[in-house]
C-alpha cells in the first residue's frame, strides 16, 4: 500500500537532526505495526509547508496528515492549499489519517472549530476515554498517548462522529464514515525525543506542567496498538490484490 506523508511540521529545530523526521517516525510506526499482520507500505513525502501537495486527491492509497507547530487559524499560505486537498479527498472518500495538527486541520477543513485551549498545554502521557468504536478499533475503555498540543477541536465537522474524550480534551479523536481518522496524540513519538523536546519548550510549557509531563514518559503508552488500528483503518478501504507491497520510504 502506497501512503503519502503530509508534512505540515518538522522536528524541532534546536534538536539538530538527533532524531529521525516525522515522516520516517510514521514510517516505523507502519512499519512495525504492518509486520504483525504481513502487510507492508511505501511512503512518499510531501512539505506541505513549502507548498508541495500531490497532484491529485487519487494519485496515493491513502494520506497522513502530520503534527506541526503551526495553527489551522494562522495566517500560512500554504494551510488554504491543505484545507482544498482535504476537502478533495473527502469528496471521493480517500482515506486520511490525521495526527495533532493533522487531526484540527481535518476539522478544520470540513466545517468543525478548533481553538486555541485557555487551560495551555496537554503535553506527556495522557488517558482518553473511548466513547464509540469503528470497525478498525479493538473494543476497550480507554488509551494512553503522548500529546503535544494548546489547540483543540471544539466542534466536528457534519456527518463525524466523536471516538474518544478526557476532561482537559473534549474531542481527542474522531472518524466520519470509513474514510477519515484522526487523533489528537502522537502515537509515532518515542518517549526520548518527546523527553528532548519537553526541554526545548519547557518555558512556554510551564516548569510544573513539564516536569510532570517528563515523570509520565515512563508510563506505558497504547500506541503499538493504535498503530494496528490505523493500519486497519488503511486497510478496510483497499482491495487486498493490492497488498502488500515492499516498504520503503521515499
Amino acid at each position: 500500500m502506497h501512503l503519502a506523508i503530509l508534512r505540515t511540521g518538522q522536528t524541532n529545530a534546536a534538536l539538530n537532526g538527533a532524531f529521525p523526521d516525522y515522516p520516517e517516525m510514521f514510517a516505523d510506526l507502519l512499519n512495525t505495526a504492518g509486520a504483525h499482520k504481513n502487510i507492508s507500505f511505501t511512503f512518499t513525502s510531501f512539505a506541505v509547508f513549502n507548498h508541495e501537495l500531490p497532484t491529485d486527491a487519487s494519485d496515493f492509497d491513502g494520506y497522513i496528515i502530520t503534527g506541526s507547530a503551526a495553527g489551522v487559524y494562522e495566517d500560512h499560505d500554504w494551510l488554504e492549499p491543505l484545507f482544498a486537498f482535504i476537502r478533495a479527498c473527502n469528496a471521493i472518500k480517500k482515506p486520511v489519517c490525521g495526527i495533532c495538527f493533522g487531526h484540527q486541520a481535518v476539522a478544520k477543513a470540513l466545517g468543525g472549530e478548533v481553538e486555541k485551549w485557555p487551560d495551555g498545554w496537554g503535553v506527556g502521557v495522557r488517558d482518553m476515554n473511548i466513547n464509540a468504536h469503528t470497525s478498525w478499533m479493538t473494543h476497550k475503555n480507554d488509551y494512553s498517548l503522548i500529546y503535544f498540543h494548546q489547540d483543540q477541536v471544539t466542534k466536528l465537522p457534519q456527518g463525524a462522529t466523536s471516538l474518544a474524550s478526557s476532561d482537559f480534551c473534549s474531542i481527542g479523536a474522531f472518524a466520519k464514515d470509513q474514510h477519515i481518522f484522526c487523533l489528537q496524540g502522537h502515537p509515532e513519538f518515542p518517549a526520548d525525543y518527546s523527553r528532548a523536546l519537553l526541554d526545548v519548550i519547557r518555558e512556554r510549557v510551564g516548569e510544573d506542567r513539564t516536569k510532570t509531563a517528563l515523570n509520565s514518559l515512563s508510563d506505558k503508552t497504547d500506541a503499538a496498538e493504535i498503530a494496528l488500528w490505523i493500519c486497519d483503518f488503511f486497510l478496510q478501504a483497499q482491495p487486498a490484490s493490492r497488498l502488500p507491497l515492499a516498504a520503503s520510504l521515499a
